[in-house]
């Protein structure tokens, strides 16, 4: 039984390969490529305002809403693997951001603050690799007389560092393989407004 299974499967995929053309064959070698070189893949940002977001952020940086200006992006993603995705934000505005970048946050599922960092610049990867069951963040460093580079974030058991700039370089070497998120345009007033 286990044979003529065995050979089911194997015609079938004879006969499906040689229905395909060259140039069929070509474009999946092309894909499975690719796929192989990087598997980083883009995780949009949320585009509906969230006010309890917006009041982590103004609780964080002690601003006013409706004084203060400050915009943000966020995004959830699940940086311990426990099925319940974090909150990642980005914020920017002139009390948040300078030469050398913007601000971020990342809160639990009910708001309450993990880590806040200084000094960041966009994109950012949430690496596959972990350290304390949390993902590495990799994050670029450049701007404000920084040498430019581009660092992990690892956890500590409480939080993540909240200074890029004071970690150490990663090597050009080394592989990283993850999801970039905020990798939309981040000019100026791009982003959802607190208001």
């Amino acid at each position: 039984m286990k044979k003529i299974s065995l050979f089911l499967i194997l015609s079938s995929l004879i006969l499906s390969l040689t229905a395909c053309s060259n140039a069929d064959l070509e474009n999946i070698s092309k894909a499975l490529a690719e796929t192989n070189s990087t598997s980083m893949g883009n995780k949009p940002s949320e585009t509906m305002r969230n006010t309890a977001v917006e009041n982590a952020i103004l609780e964080a940086y002690n601003l006013q809403r409706g004084t203060d200006i400050v915009y943000y992006h966020y995004t959830k993603v699940d940086l311990n693997d426990d099925y319940v995705p974090e909150y990642f934000v980005y914020a920017y505005g002139p009390m948040l951001s300078g030469s050398g970048g913007g601000s971020a946050l990342i809160l639990s599922n009910n708001f309450k603050e993990i880590s806040r960092f200084s000094l960041v610049r966009t994109p950012i990867t949430i690496s596959r690799n972990k350290t304390r069951g949390w993902k590495d963040i990799i994050m670029q460093v450049s701007g404000g007389g920084a040498n430019p580079s581009t660092v992990a974030m690892r956890f500590n058991g409480e939080s993540y560092p909240s200074n890029p700039s004071t970690q150490p370089s990663l090597s050009p070497n080394d592989y990283v393989d993850g999801i970039r998120i905020f990798t939309e345009d981040m000019s100026v007033n791009r982003g959802l407004k607190i208001e």
